[in-house]
């Protein structure tokens, strides 16, 4: 199986992009090819024993890769995770990341997938006094790949696979503690993926030898707001969203597959050409968010 590399022309208008996104995903959405396989690599996954991050698990183990998953408890998964290593690891809380980062030791990563996210339904705020979605989505993933660059935790011509996604069309920036005067979900949290797409962006220019790469998963069945849909809204996404398993197959093609670095690989449109004056391609602003970033991280990396 070939997978089509020619770039989709992606629409400027907000209702055009999510309907894109949204018609008939569930057969649309590309799964990822068996080869090449990871023989031999180290993934570490966030949240990487339930949800879509179970499924990236599933697909590197299948590859043949070893697995680590941090994620804030032990998780569930659908069955047996034997062979997956977890490490506690909550990405609102900087002193967590930085133990779980002690934990490798000197184990060496190949890839990293920032797999982890929330999407708050009210405003909370972290014992970092930093906004959760931002801390969690954002700011944990950052200090996670900066400590594994800094302590040289990171094999050759490794891969970052960013979680980002559609969403961040809602959204004109990316801040710690936004300034709203209500608390708006589609903003905040698409606020932190407008984030991580230019998170990918930022890594690929101060760190040539990283391959960073932002993802669109699709819309899934997945929980992320914090609770299960009932009724009607849980009939009308069985027939919209994709499972989490359709989901994961967006992280796995950019962890195997030769995408550019900076790119942005979409679940169903495959790699994804912004128009001119898409707010993801604001090279100032990801550029002061990225100087932001190294700011609040700067106290939790080795000295």
């Amino acid at each position: 199986m070939t997978l089509d590399m020619t770039p989709y022309r992606a629409s400027r208008l907000m209702p055009v992009r999510m309907m894109t996104c949204m018609y008939r995903q569930q057969s649309r959405t590309i799964a990822c090819p068996d080869l090449p396989r990871l023989d031999g690599k180290t993934v570490l996954v966030t949240g990487g024993a339930s949800g879509v991050g179970e499924f990236i698990s599933r697909g590197a183990l299948e590859r043949g890769a070893t697995v680590i998953s941090m994620s804030r408890g032990i998780s569930e998964a659908t069955g047996a995770l034997a062979d997956v290593q977890q490490i506690k690891c909550d990405l609102a809380d900087l002193a967590s990341v930085r133990n779980a980062v002690d934990q490798l030791a000197v184990r060496k990563i190949d890839i990293l997938f920032c797999n982890a996210g929330i999407a708050l339904r009210e405003h909370k705020m972290t014992t970092d006094n930093i906004e959760m979605t931002y801390a969690v989505n954002v700011l944990g993933h950052h200090l996670l790949y900066r400590l594994l660059q800094e302590r040289d935790l990171f094999n050759d011509e490794p891969r970052i696979i960013m979680t980002s996604g559609d969403a961040y069309v809602a959204a004109e920036n990316c801040e710690a503690n936004p300034k709203l005067k209500k608390f708006s979900t589609p903003k905040v949290y698409g606020g932190t993926k407008l984030g991580n797409l230019w998170q990918a962006l930022e890594l690929s220019r101060h760190y040539p030898s990283i391959r960073a790469i932002a993802i669109h998963p699709g819309a899934i069945m997945s929980g992320l707001g914090g609770s299960t849909p009932t009724g009607i809204v849980h009939w009308l996404l069985s027939k919209i969203a994709i499972s989490v398993e359709q989901g994961a197959q967006a992280s796995l093609i950019a962890a195997t597959q030769d995408l550019p670095s900076g790119s942005y690989w979409h679940n169903v449109c495959r790699l994804m050409e912004l128009p001119e004056g898409d707010v993801a391609l604001d090279t100032q602003k990801s550029s002061k968010l990225w100087e932001e970033l190294e700011y609040l991280v700067d106290p939790w990396l080795s000295q």
